[in-house]
């Protein structure tokens, strides 16, 4: 009988040990620590980074490379502060800095890199065209473009650049802005013209020479064909110089 108590006693103690250990130790796991994942710091820097360039979401493409594993920290408000490192870039090559907040305190930064491309409609010449060229469909289309250097003065409708003439020689695939057009010339060099000069209820007119291609109401030179002077006037129409006197 003394046996059977001893043992009975001993079990008892030992099995109010192993309860004294396990229930502290699972506790503990559930609140002394939290995982912050590679997924969960990559995601959070694309969302910052869609909230903050000029650009809509839907147009752009955001790769975000972090290097390291998943961070380990204690129980509390988990708050993350995505910084870009001194660069002003709107797109490209973008660099980041994390700061994670643990209830407000301040516990590890990680750097971070990232690669933003913009999908852009653009219209590109679809072959070579020269100098003076009419601008038209059959040299030109609309394209859809990703690129780290997004157009900010690209013509993106067909509608815009039709009308125009090329103001140089475009090779194939170029993207057209306005520098590279102009209004095609209402009248050409060394066509005759005629120079008109108005003033009260006078009017004058002369036989002329353009010196130069003339665009509408933009200024011209133009030969007198009777004085042989060169002067400057208005071109009105396709056929007439109006100068002041």
């Amino acid at each position: 009988m003394i046996f059977h108590k001893k043992h009975f006693v001993l079990s008892s103690i030992f099995y109010a040990c192993l309860c004294m250990f396990a229930i502290p130790g699972s506790i503990a796991t559930a609140s002394e620590s939290q995982v912050l994942t590679v997924e969960e710091i990559e995601k959070g820097a694309i969302d910052k980074l869609a909230s903050v360039l000029p650009w809509d979401r839907e147009s752009l493409e955001i790769n975000v490379y972090y290097e390291g594993e998943d961070i380990l920290l204690p129980p509390g408000k988990k708050e993350l502060v995505y910084k870009t490192r001194g660069s002003n870039q709107k797109a490209g090559r973008i660099p980041l800095i994390l700061q994670i907040k643990v209830n407000g305190n301040f516990k590890k930064s990680v750097r971070l890199n990232s690669r933003v491309l913009v999908s852009q409609e653009v219209v590109k010449t679809i072959r070579a065209v020269r100098k003076g060229e009419m601008i038209s469909n059959d040299n030109i289309q609309l394209e859809t473009i990703k690129t780290e250097r997004p157009w900010k003065n690209a013509i993106r409708s067909i509608d815009h650049a039709l009308g125009y003439a090329a103001g140089r020689n475009l090779p194939i695939g170029k993207i057209l802005t306005p520098k590279f057009l102009k209004k095609p010339a209402l009248a050409n060099r060394g066509e005759k013209i005629l120079i008109l000069a108005e003033k009260g209820g006078m009017k004058i007119t002369v036989p002329g020479i353009l010196k130069e291609d003339g665009y509408e109401d933009g200024m011209v030179q133009v030969l007198n064909i009777e004085s042989k002077k060169i002067i400057y006037g208005r071109l009105v129409d396709a056929n007439t110089v109006k100068v002041s006197f």
